[in-house]
């Protein structure tokens, strides 16, 4: 028996000793809420919804360490629909008569890497620098009072905390920081005709990031260029759809796709309140370039609570009339250190052939959405 002890206390050390060199931490999101939704020219919703301030998910990432100051990386993370019944990764569907159901998996991020004094280098489906600058620089983005991101989605651009900015088959490098200046560089092929080989998607974002003290500046260029004879729906690409460029139902050969964006942004800590600032400029293939702007605050009111107030504005070039604005009002307030309860409310405006929305809901042409929604969110 005292053998067997012994036997056990030694494997225990060694199991201990192989931990001891890797760290794997499971994470997550869950938010959920309640909304009412008022789209121009349709009923008033009023919804359950998940994900409404920060998007519910569940992860794993690690670190193991290579020795020589060389690390090997890794992260998987999934979407949670906390009012639905969904599993890891599941994503809503809606059918002609409006009932709700969900796809198969899908992945936020999972990805493999190697960090050292060189920077990181991964490869997989992750965040691309595009949505790090629009989480950084965008007042409440990737939330349902996201303003600034729906401007930027109606206006056609890939860069917003809203859109599905992650891209799969990516090869992605951040830089070492130097006197709080870093650069990022994403490379990837999303989308490839595997069966005739004549058509492929090249897609470059260069990113650069100054923080130094309360002030930060940063600023992305994106180009998302087809290559080949071979043609797809513009469909298939979601930044394709906003004002004024071809129907989704438009076919285009690869050769004949471009798209350019530049996307500026800052911010500067006050001590009573933080300024953030975004600007960009969308160019789709020969069309004129379409912009989008926003400003907007975060005071903090309390030792726990804070409000955030943004205000968007498209000018829209692709379509007469298109052009869309909208503000939000908001209030977090921490519970904890992980629980975080929220409220606020949201308007977006649209010209006479604007069509912004919010979320999922689009008003008839020229129409306002109003929302008004409230919850709360745990982070682990």
């Amino acid at each position: 028996m005292k053998k067997k002890m012994i036997a056990l206390a030694i494997a225990s050390m060694a199991s201990g000793a192989a931990l001891a060199q890797s760290n794997v931490q499971v994470y997550g999101v869950v938010d959920a809420g309640v909304a009412a939704i008022k789209a121009d020219g349709k009923q008033t919703a009023f919804k359950i919804e998940s994900g409404m301030l920060r998007t519910s998910r569940l992860g794993f990432k690690g670190t193991e360490d290579l020795g020589n100051g060389l690390k090997a990386l890794f992260a998987l993370e999934y979407r949670l629909n906390v009012d639905a019944n969904q599993g890891i990764g599941g994503v809503y569907t809606t059918d002609a008569a409006g009932v709700q159901g969900s796809t198969s998996g899908m992945a936020r991020q999972q990805l493999l890497g190697l960090s050292g004094s060189f920077g990181t280098v991964a490869v997989g489906r992750m965040n691309t620098t595009g949505f790090d600058w629009a989480v950084k620089y965008t007042v409440l983005g990737a939330s349902i009072f996201d303003v600034t991101g729906n401007n930027a989605m109606a206006a056609g651009s890939r860069i917003n905390a809203l859109g599905d900015i992650r891209l799969s088959n990516t090869v992605a490098y951040k830089s070492p920081t130097w006197a709080g200046l870093h650069f990022d560089v994403n490379y990837a092929r999303p989308i490839e005709q595997a069966a005739s080989g004549d058509g492929h998607v090249n897609v470059w974002l260069l990113g650069a990031y100054y923080d130094r003290g309360p002030l930060s500046l940063g600023v992305v260029y994106d180009r998302f260029k087809g290559s080949g004879t071979a043609s797809l729906a513009l469909g298939s690409l979601a930044f394709a759809r906003g004002a004024g460029l071809p129907a989704p139902a438009t076919t285009i050969a690869y050769d004949d796709l471009d798209m350019k964006s530049l996307n500026i942004g800052g911010a500067y800590n006050f001590g009573f309140a933080k300024l953030k600032v975004t600007y960009q400029n969308d160019k789709f293939n020969t069309l004129a370039s379409n912009k989008v702007w926003g400003v907007g605050s975060e005071i903090p009111v309390t030792a726990k609570g804070t409000v955030h107030v943004v205000y968007s504005k498209s000018s829209v070039n692709t379509l007469a009339n298109a052009d869309s604005s909208g503000f939000s009002v908001a209030y977090t307030h921490n519970l904890s250190k992980r629980t975080i309860a929220y409220a606020g409310y949201s308007q977006q405006s649209n010209d006479s052939a604007g069509t912004a929305g919010i979320w999922a809901a689009s008003p008839t042409a020229g129409g306002n959405v109003n929302v008004l929604a409230a919850g709360l969110t745990h982070m682990f």
